[in-house]
């Protein structure tokens, strides 16, 4: 028996994730407004077109599993403030530069 159709989703996030962390590896090594030689897109379009990808792959999912569900802006406000808190503790730590 092959892959569910949630499966196959599950399996397409987990690339997705991968491609957001290839662009982000990109950008740190070459910079934000690099560009590719190849496509000329900037390290940013490719950086903000994989986000989108691994939304629209999560919205897949929601529809699969019968959820009503958008993009939580309590959860994503919590997570800016923990990595602001974190960035602040790194800084104090002498390892990051604000």
């Amino acid at each position: 028996m092959g892959l569910t159709i949630k499966d196959h989703l599950l399996a397409c996030a987990g690339e997705e994730a991968g491609e957001v962390q290839q662009a982000v590896g990109k950008a740190l090594r070459f910079g934000m407004l690099d560009k590719n030689p190849n496509t000329g897109s900037t390290n940013w379009v490719d950086f903000r077109n994989e986000i989108h990808d691994l939304i629209a792959v999560y919205e897949l999912l929601c529809d699969e599993f019968d959820r009503v569900e958008t993009l939580d802006r309590e959860l994503i406000d919590q997570k800016k403030y923990k990595v602001s808190f974190f960035m602040e503790t790194a800084s104090d730590m002498g390892r990051l530069k604000i």
